[in-house]
């Protein structure tokens, strides 16, 4: 049996490729045209700014939803991390 005969199945385009994973540039530099469930990074960060969040926490927030966390779970992921949440945390539905 040679090596021609066996298949690869497909590839799924499901998940990112670990390149798309990372940031794109030194600096943490984020590019509005990031999508994650909750939608584009942009607006997931007006979001997170009016509700009270800090840079530092956005961009904790930012590396979690990277990582493939759900934007809930990268809020209370960042709120146990940094030891304290905004005021105004409570989600808006």
């Amino acid at each position: 049996m040679d090596s021609s005969s066996h298949r690869q199945p497909p590839v799924s385009n499901r998940f990112l490729q670990p390149e798309q994973l990372a940031a794109p540039h030194a600096g943490r530099a984020w590019s509005p045209t990031e999508v994650f469930a909750e939608g584009q990074w942009q607006s997931v960060r007006v979001r997170l700014e009016a509700r009270g969040w800090n840079a530092l926490q956005i961009e904790q927030i930012h590396d979690q939803l990277r990582q493939g966390w759900p934007l809930a779970l990268a809020e209370n992921n960042v709120a146990v991390i940094s030891g304290h949440c905004p005021i105004k945390a409570r989600r808006f539905h």
